[in-house]
């Protein structure tokens, strides 16, 4: 977390607490770090009820007798605030709205930061020969400071179909596999050659690949790649020596 900023009816503390309601129990990275901010500070965190996904907008619930919603900047940025919210942008951060009905309570801004062991995966991953691509509905420019970091390309601002139009384009070319632990993840993993969810994804992220990363390291990628080939080279093998074995037993015998 890297700014509160409150702009109406509360002050930062209480926005925060507001967002860490909402947010509480939810898996996404960002969410989570919204409520470690609340708890770090030691906020008393309201209940929250009728909490809700929005596929590609944000999250939802009651707070207090009123509808909160949290979502990206870029589907109810107020005019008069374009140019803080792109300042933030421009730094690389993800930037989130908190509103109470049509009400713009105020405005967080986080930075993403890479898995202790992400730049291992993409190595282990580009030495079996395999490239990957960044797909995310995060601001081009936060994602394009995480992809740098990575040396991976990325496609930015994406809602969740236009991730499966991707996944779809990609897999024309090439067995595609995707990996994902959110519920926007979902469609594309279902729409990809092989799907692979985080093990501390979401239940429908979980529901719809067709494998999982049990230990939540994504070091592990490389580590199923190999065991999956060495398998199939394993089973080729077999086959031949089995065809092999049968053309030689079925052989008719010399005659004298």
């Amino acid at each position: 977390m890297t700014s509160v900023i409150a702009t109406a009816e509360v002050d930062d503390n209480a926005l925060l607490a507001l967002a860490a309601a909402v947010e509480q129990g939810s898996s996404h990275p960002l969410a989570q770090a919204i409520v470690r901010e609340a708890q770090r500070r030691q906020l008393s965190i309201p209940l929250a009820s009728g909490q809700r996904a929005l596929a590609g907008s944000g999250i939802e619930a009651e707070v207090n007798g009123s509808r909160i919603l949290i979502c990206a900047a870029s589907k109810a940025a107020p005019a008069e605030h374009e140019a803080q919210i792109q300042q933030l942008e421009s730094a690389g951060q993800t930037v989130v709205l908190v509103m109470r009905g049509e009400t713009l309570l105020g405005i967080l801004a986080l930075r993403d930061t890479l898995r202790d062991d992400a730049r291992q995966a993409v190595d282990a991953l580009h030495q079996l020969g395999v490239q990957g691509v960044i797909l995310t509905g995060d601001n081009p420019r936060a994602a394009a400071a995480i992809a740098s970091e990575l040396g991976l390309e990325f496609r930015a601002g994406l809602l969740p179909a236009d991730k499966v139009n991707a996944v779809i384009a990609l897999n024309a070319d090439a067995p595609l596999a995707m990996v994902g632990d959110g519920i926007n993840d979902a469609p594309a993993m279902k729409a990809a050659t092989i799907g692979i969810a985080m093990g501390s994804g979401t239940d429908v992220a979980l529901e719809t690949a067709d494998a999982a990363l049990t230990h939540n390291r994504l070091t592990g990628l490389a580590q199923m790649i190999s065991l999956a080939r060495a398998t199939h080279a394993n089973i080729r093998q077999n086959i031949a020596i089995a065809l092999g074995l049968k053309g030689i037993s079925s052989s008719p015998p010399c005659s004298a």
